[in-house]
């Protein structure tokens, strides 16, 4: 595990399932912070794959780097080592739903008295207070109630989810920069502090000017598939796919124009003093003139075609295309893990420099650090079972 970053130092405490708090420590540890995983006896129960006898599932991506420690918060000598963790802790990021922490002692207010210290950030899919607080929250229910989901999809059509989880690891990224805003107020205030962080709330940021156009303008967003709102970009077919053109400035219209050999493309947007954008006007006879282009030549061809003349283009790649990609190879954005049991996995890296060594350390196996943890808090294993500490 790396021993330096800007994260050396930080005990973070990990109270985690599924994706949104996982995903936050695991950015945390990859910076360096010490992040314990506490789990049940026997793991958590959405541990959906065991490092040493499953090797699917999303667990390995984002719990690697980290440690596991088995605690029995149902057990008093356990809520013990509850304490002496907490108390050695800097940060606590959990994503149980609301009201489970305080059932099983690590509420808030329960732990703000034993460290006074500790920035705590607790993910629900709502809020502490909202009306939906009992509701259960998944991705895709967050899609849902969103906007997100309605938003996409073709016109026409029923709504589709988006093709990855992407209110869970946005919300993932809020909690990280929670921790990084709650580490910096106590290093001025001296004091811990709690987020109430919502995974609705999250995923609202990425409507955009969305909700404005609802309240202030009376307007009714819907659907458009491939095609970006307000903006002459979107998606063209190719004889072996499709491609995403985004002629955004005058000049790559004017190239577009070149490539497709329609000079006529151009009075519907220049560059000449006072020419006005009417492109989206006429939107569905100029895609149908650059469909009728692009549908005749590969997507490979088309983004060479209109690379050589400036105009934004890019083959839509599947997973597998991007995958093998040179830049993804160059940039070193998928690393190996070996697991335990010898076998390695492919995971997505950092996107931040960070020590090689957090590629090092596999997921751990559910309580493969406890030993150690406890010795670290002056316990040992029967002892802190026993509720003694040496």
């Amino acid at each position: 595990m790396p021993t330096d970053g800007p994260m050396s130092g930080i005990r973070v405490l990990e109270f985690g399932h599924y994706i949104a708090a996982p995903f936050c420590t695991q950015i945390l540890a990859d910076q360096g912070a010490d992040v314990i995983k506490v789990e049940p006896p026997g793991g958590g129960p959405r541990r959906n794959s065991d490092p040493v006898r499953n090797k699917g599932g999303y667990f390995p991506m984002v719990n690697r780097n980290k440690r596991s420690i088995e605690v029995d918060l149902k057990s008093p000598a356990d809520r013990e080592v509850l304490t002496a963790l907490v108390r050695s802790a800097d940060v606590l990021v959990t994503n149980y739903g609301n009201g489970v922490p305080a059932k099983l002692g690590f509420g808030y207010d329960q732990l703000s008295d034993v460290n006074p210290r500790l920035v705590y950030v607790h993910i629900t899919g709502f809020g502490q207070d909202s009306p939906y607080a009992s509701k259960p929250a998944y991705d895709g229910i967050i899609q849902a109630m969103s906007g997100l989901l309605h938003l996409t999809g073709e016109p026409g059509r029923p709504p589709a989810l988006a093709g990855l989880f992407v209110p869970d690891h946005l919300t993932g990224l809020y909690a990280a920069l929670a921790v990084m805003f709650g580490l910096r107020n106590r290093d001025v205030t001296g004091r811990g502090s709690f987020t109430d962080l919502a995974m609705l709330d999250a995923a609202l940021t990425l409507l955009g000017a969305f909700p404005s156009d609802v309240i202030d303008f009376g307007e009714h967003p819907e659907r458009r598939g491939g095609k970006v709102p307000r903006s002459y970009a979107g998606v063209h077919p190719a004889s072996d796919g499709w491609v995403y053109l985004a002629p955004m400035t005058s000049r790559m219209w004017a190239g577009v124009a070149e490539v497709i050999e329609d000079a006529s493309l151009t009075d519907f947007y220049s560059g000449a003093p006072g020419a006005a954008d009417t492109r989206m006007q006429h939107r569905a006879d100029l895609d149908a003139r650059i469909d009728a282009w692009t549908s005749k030549h590969t997507s490979e061809e088309i983004a060479q075609a209109m690379d050589a003349v400036g105009v934004a283009c890019s083959p839509i790649f599947t997973v597998e295309q991007i995958v093998a990609d040179p830049n993804v190879a160059h940039r070193k954005l998928l690393r190996t893990v070996t697991m335990h049991g010898g076998h390695e996995r492919h995971v997505v890296a950092s996107p931040f420099d960070v020590d090689e060594a957090t590629y090092a350390a596999s997921p751990p196996v559910a309580g493969e650090h406890t030993d150690e943890i406890l010795a670290e808090l002056g316990m040992t294993a029967s002892a802190g079972r026993a509720g003694g500490a040496e």
